[in-house]
């Protein structure tokens, strides 16, 4: 039977509807690897972008190994300008001002993080945290966010993996929901609500996927998508970018991504990272984690009109299913 479920952090409500997953799909695309030539994120075509802001990796084999692990420049086709400032708002109107980048995850042509080695995931990591803390520094930027878009269903416009970071003069809607969803719970139940999740979840079992020493990866009770999973560190944090436990955060997504493309050999997926905004006056109660989902069904009529999204697999049976992986 269909279920409602409602995500006390944000107010917004999931139907459950496994039914739906036996629904044909006329139209559902199949995972295709196009034949690439030549490709401006592999090695040796740096001069098809724009210049590094930043590289990682350059003495990680010094024996005639790759020139880089990491690389990071500014998009060249960017969301938001990073020339300019801010001019205000004029009837709901404002300047795009911003900061779009690309990490670009390995020189070699892979597609997804699951093809990456320990370092190249690791510094791709560190690479996040190191831009992150490097928007700080701008006076009037308020938010940025850390993305990744695997495969053409999953929005990327190149092959070759790579992640984004866009920062804004604004705090994004979703992001600005969770913080006041926090806040709330706080108040009312004297707690942080991603600590409450973590302790039922890691006490239940039911939505466990997998645990690291510092960090626990579940599915969400009102999960969105199939097979959505939240990794959250154990100590309470508001900053993704004062983590210390990069390494092992990185190479736990990469075990996440590893098992859900192991049962949807191909699939789409996204992942980000909601962190603290960027300029705060005091320690905040929001927890910073990682969101990763996967794109094996769409939005349609009713969730884009209703708000609502409909997920045709049972969070407890996506957990399940990946813990056996």
């Amino acid at each position: 039977m269909a279920e409602f479920r409602k995500d006390l952090l944000t107010d917004r409500w999931v139907l459950i509807a496994e039914h739906r997953a036996a629904r044909p799909d006329e139209f559902r695309d199949k995972a295709v690897r196009r034949i690439v030539a030549p490709c401006p994120f592999c090695a040796g075509h740096e001069d098809q972008t724009p210049s590094a802001v930043a590289t990682y990796g350059e003495n990680a084999w010094p024996d005639g190994g790759e020139p880089w692990q990491v690389r990071v420049v500014p998009n060249k086709y960017p969301a938001v300008q990073s020339d300019g400032h801010v001019t205000g708002i004029t009837a709901g109107a404002q300047s795009a001002r911003g900061r779009h980048e690309v990490i670009i995850e390995s020189p070699r042509h892979v597609v997804t993080l699951s093809e990456l080695t320990d370092v190249q995931v690791e510094l791709t990591f560190l690479a996040y945290q190191d831009r992150l803390r490097c928007c700080r520094d701008e006076t009037d930027l308020a938010y940025a966010l850390v993305f990744k878009n695997a495969r053409a269903e999953g929005g990327a416009s190149l092959e070759h993996a790579h992640s984004q970071l866009i920062a804004t003069p604004m705090v994004p809607c979703e992001v600005a929901q969770e913080l006041a969803g926090a806040e709330r719970f706080q108040q009312s139940c004297g707690e942080c609500p991603f600590c409450a999740m973590l302790h039922g979840e890691i006490a239940s079992g039911q939505r466990l996927v997998a645990a690291t020493e510092h960090f626990v990866a579940v599915c969400p009770f009102a999960s969105r998508f199939p097979y959505e999973v939240w990794v959250l560190p154990r100590v309470h944090g508001d900053r993704f970018e004062e983590d210390p436990h990069s390494a092992e955060l990185a190479r736990l997504v990469r075990d996440i991504v590893r098992r859900i493309e192991s049962l949807l050999p191909g699939t789409a997926y996204n992942y980000w990272i909601h962190t603290a905004p960027l300029k705060r006056t005091s320690q905040s109660v929001f927890h910073w984690h990682v969101e990763v989902i996967t794109r094996m069904s769409r939005m349609a009529g009713f969730e884009l009109g209703a708000g609502y999204f409909i997920n045709p697999v049972a969070p407890e049976q996506a957990a399940n299913r990946l813990r056996s992986v």
